[in-house]
């Protein structure tokens, strides 16, 4: 990992305040901010009435000069959320805020809660989590619900996991094949779908500005495994994008693929990573 005397002591952030990144695309009218979601109103400070509690961060993915209305940093759009996520990882590596939350264009899509709010409620020691709804828990779901490549006849999804995995230097197939099964991408996945989430500075130091580079890069790339991705019937599949969702809970959260669906009273109980005074209003459908 980097050290931090290379870059400057002097951080863009305020000291342990939440960072929101939003994949905002068409969800508001660039024109008009007086009418965008107060949510992103008060990230940005624009009409505020009172003092920021949290910071967004907005790119736009329109006009690579970030000219009027589009007068906010540029991110190619790519990969769908993730294109943005990395982004700014790659943006700011080596000035990361203490705490960020990730989180889409529309992001009360798939929770009944605020995810900000949710965020807001952590406890010091939680390093990642998604912020969706439990009912967003994928269950048991196979690498083969994805199409095969033809040519081997193993799944393209289960290739692209495997290939990000090794970018960050892990033996994948004991990640993703962790039974040894002959077919190995009959292996399940279990986690939270659609890529919201709450993580530290520090789970994202976990991994080099080189490790993360290269997943920066390869997404760049026009496809994750092979040519076939790009076939008809194939080519609307958004392989780096949907492989990511269901590997951030693997890079980020240090988890099993097939992790465990939170159990209220346990400890995979989100609600009790949340400050007891938040738990009442903040705690997980």
């Amino acid at each position: 990992m980097a050290t931090d005397h290379k870059y400057s002591t002097q951080s863009k952030w305020p000291r342990n305040t939440l960072v929101v990144v939003p994949a905002i695309w068409k969800e508001i009218n660039w024109t008009n901010p007086s009418n965008w979601s107060s949510w992103l109103r008060e990230g940005l400070e624009l009409y505020a009435t009172k003092p920021r509690t949290y910071h967004v961060h907005l790119y736009q993915r329109f006009d690579p000069s970030s000219k009027y209305p589009y007068n906010y940093p540029y991110c190619m759009n790519i990969r769908e959320e993730s294109g943005v996520y990395l982004q700014f990882i790659h943006d700011y590596y080596h000035d990361l805020p203490d705490k960020m939350l990730f989180i889409h264009g529309n992001p009360f899509v798939h929770t009944k809660l605020d995810p900000i709010q949710s965020a807001l409620c952590f406890h010091d020691d939680v390093q990642f989590a998604s912020v969706n709804d439990n009912r967003e828990f994928i269950k048991k779901r196979s690498w083969t619900y994805w199409p095969r490549d033809p040519s081997d006849n193993i799944g393209l999804m289960y290739k692209c996991a495997k290939r990000i995995l090794y970018s960050f230097g892990y033996f994948a197939d004991s990640i993703l094949n962790p039974n040894d099964l002959k077919r190995k991408d009959e292996n399940l996945i279990s986690a939270f779908c659609c890529a919201q989430f709450y993580v530290t500075k520090a789970r994202i130091h976990h991994y080099t500005y080189e490790q993360w580079l290269k997943l920066y890069d390869m997404i760049r790339e026009p496809y994750c495994t092979t040519p076939t991705e790009n076939t008809d019937g194939l080519k609307d599949i958004q392989w780096f994008g949907g492989t990511l969702e269901h590997l951030w809970h693997v890079i980020l959260g240090l988890s099993e693929v097939d992790s465990p669906l939170p159990i209220a009273k346990t400890t995979t109980d989100r609600c009790l990573w949340l400050r007891p005074s938040c738990r009442e209003r903040t705690c997980f459908p």
